[in-house]
């Protein structure tokens, strides 16, 4: 896990920034994952940042986050369906990411806990606020694999990027 110091900045309870410039490229026709047009030489070298409280993780779109997609929805989708005070358990398939969070909803707020290569961590934020960070994120990556090419009907997975809109309260 790569930690970045956050000097000067005020502590942020959950953030995703978003690379406002991120784009995939050319569609490749032989592309049929979001994983396989998200992993290529273009996106590769493209990341946006994830921050909570004192910690800024620097995520890659192509490398880190493009195998997740699939786990990021599922996650979201427990969130929704879960009821107060029940536990889930969200697995990341990215050694760069955390592997595994275990999550607790707790009134209106998230709380999840993870084993790190630096150790246990754990954090707690609003619910809403965490689910709405990682909705700016998956429709950014909707809004520019649709740019370059890509939907339903050339990549078998692209529903997990439709119809975000369920996940708002």
């Amino acid at each position: 896990m790569q930690k970045l110091d956050v000097l000067g900045v005020s502590k942020v309870e959950f953030e995703i920034i978003i690379n406002s410039n991120f784009k995939v490229g050319i569609r490749d026709p032989e592309d049929t994952t979001i994983s396989e047009a998200l992993d290529n030489r273009h996106v590769n070298n493209q990341h946006f940042t994830m921050k909570w409280h004192d910690t800024s993780l620097r995520i890659n779109y192509g490398t880190q986050i493009a195998d997740g997609i699939s786990d990021v929805v599922r996650m979201l989708e427990a969130i929704k369906i879960k009821e107060r005070e029940e536990r889930f358990v969200v697995t990341f398939p990215s050694q760069a990411f955390f592997e595994t969070w275990i999550c607790k909803i707790e009134k209106c707020d998230i709380n999840i806990n993870w084993d790190s290569r630096d150790g246990y961590e754990s954090i707690t934020m609003k619910t809403d606020l965490f689910i709405k960070e990682w909705l700016k994120l998956l429709e950014q990556l909707r809004q520019v694999l649709i740019e370059a090419g890509y939907n339903g009907t050339n990549l078998v997975d692209f529903d997990l990027l439709e119809n975000l809109e369920r996940f708002y309260s």
